[in-house]
């Protein structure tokens, strides 16, 4: 079957679309986009050296509308002038990605409260053989924005607290969680985990960005330590005395005389 070709636009080519296109995504988004250059700019990605916008007006002329084209057969859009095989695999494959992402967007997983946290992380920690530090980034909502494992206990000098605080910003998190293990089986905290949750306390609260949890598991899945849930000091947590301590010195002025 030949291919649909309408000549008149055809000979419409607009010099430097893909260019303007590209600046006002940048810019405003798609949302500035009508369905037409849509098409235009996403086609573009996928044939770099031919003006695509004559394609898009006849995909949309033949489908009717942007979601006709994107919900057609390969083969159907093969009828169209300037669509190859190659440019209706990508066409196709935008649906399907689309379902994907929205399935998987589904799953995201919530942290919201103590039990929620120690049933993520728990299975998490127990695959580790070695020892193994955990940063879980969170929004404001408990969904996880960011989660980065790096190897090293908080005794050695691999885990670097500028690269940990790089993280939480690059992903703007309003929360955080740290975990680590013991590879000895032991869930007491160390001299060095004390220091650095109290460190990450005092580092993080001035930017408004909650710790919510240390943790630290042992070889026992069902034994871990939680700085803000044990309770070390008479009916208060680590956790809780690290973060009055940094608001009372916060609000105090003894600062001064430093």
């Amino acid at each position: 079957m030949p291919k649909i070709i309408d000549l008149d636009t055809d000979e419409k080519i607009h010099h430097g679309r893909r260019e303007k296109l590209r600046r006002r995504f940048m810019e405003h988004g798609l949302e500035s986009f009508n369905e037409t250059e849509v098409l235009e700019y996403s086609l573009g990605l996928a044939i770099p050296r031919i003006d695509t916008n004559p394609t898009a007006h006849r995909l949309v002329k033949m489908f009717g509308s942007l979601e006709g084209v994107i919900e057609a057969h390969p083969k159907k859009l093969q009828e169209v002038g300037g669509i190859g095989p190659q440019a209706a695999i990508f066409l196709s494959f935008q649906r399907q990605f689309l379902t994907y992402y929205a399935k998987r967007k589904q799953d995201v997983t919530f942290l919201k409260n103590h039990e929620a946290v120690v049933n993520y992380l728990s299975p998490i920690m127990q695959t580790f053989s070695k020892e193994e530090f955990l940063l879980v980034c969170l929004d404001r909502n408990g969904k996880i924005l960011l989660q980065e494992q790096i190897s090293g206990g908080l005794g050695h000098v691999d885990i670097s607290i500028r690269n940990v605080i790089d993280m939480i910003l690059r992903v703007k998190a309003s929360a955080v969680i740290f975990a680590h293990n013991h590879i000895d089986g032991g869930i007491n905290p160390s001299n060095s985990d004390i220091l650095f949750t109290r460190t990450m306390v005092n580092m993080l609260a001035p930017m408004e960005i909650n710790l919510i949890d240390h943790l630290i598991f042992g070889k026992d899945k069902e034994e871990f330590f939680s700085f803000s849930q044990e309770q070390s000091f008479g009916n208060k947590s680590m956790l809780e005395l690290f973060k009055k301590e940094q608001k009372g010195y916060a609000l105090s002025r003894d600062w001064q005389d430093v």
